[in-house]
């Protein structure tokens, strides 16, 4: 199963409509993470499979949704900037072993307790010092689980330099709002 997994988009802009356009049908899901200030019946919104409500949001989409033993939200209501002890909890009861998220503006995956939590970053822009955006395409059969990141102007795969700048920010933002 190939999905194309999404975040922070803010509005249209010229790369989510670029990004779905190319992908729309090379992937079996297309997910938005939240944030993507668009109302439900947006044309494009609406070729998403999944797409939950951001702190930016004000259509009513819903704080989560799973399937497949995949959890998607955006992250702001389970304390993302802290950890992910709320999401852990959440994607337990809910048997996920894969959590797709956003808020955060930074392209990270990690693993905790057996859950893969991924990140796509911000489609508009990324908290960080190359200052582009990013989306996420993951390969997964069963539990095998391939996540690349790409730039969201030219497409090319981010380097692992990005990923590593980008655990660091979280570490630093969790110390700052202790």
């Amino acid at each position: 199963m190939k999905l194309l997994v999404i975040s922070d988009s803010h509005l249209y802009g010229n790369h989510l409509q670029r990004v779905v356009d190319q992908y729309q049908s090379q992937v079996d899901y297309m997910i938005h993470c939240g944030d993507s200030s668009l109302p439900m019946d947006d044309p494009y919104i609406q070729k998403f499979d999944i797409v939950v409500r951001g702190n930016h949001d004000d259509a009513p989409y819903p704080i989560y949704q799973t399937f497949q033993n995949i959890c998607v939200t955006h992250g702001h209501f389970y304390g993302v900037y802290f950890g992910y002890d709320q999401l852990i909890q959440l994607c337990q009861q809910e048997h996920c072993y894969l959590c797709l998220h956003g808020h955060t503006h930074v392209p990270t995956y990690q693993k905790h307790q057996d859950i893969l939590f991924v990140n796509p970053g911000s489609l508009m822009m990324n908290r960080g010092s190359y200052g582009y955006g990013t989306y996420a395409l993951i390969d997964m059969h069963e539990k095998n689980i391939q996540v690349e990141f790409h730039h969201c102007q030219t497409d090319d795969l981010c380097k692992q330099d990005i990923i590593n700048e980008g655990l660091e920010l979280l570490e630093e933002f969790k110390e700052l709002l202790k």
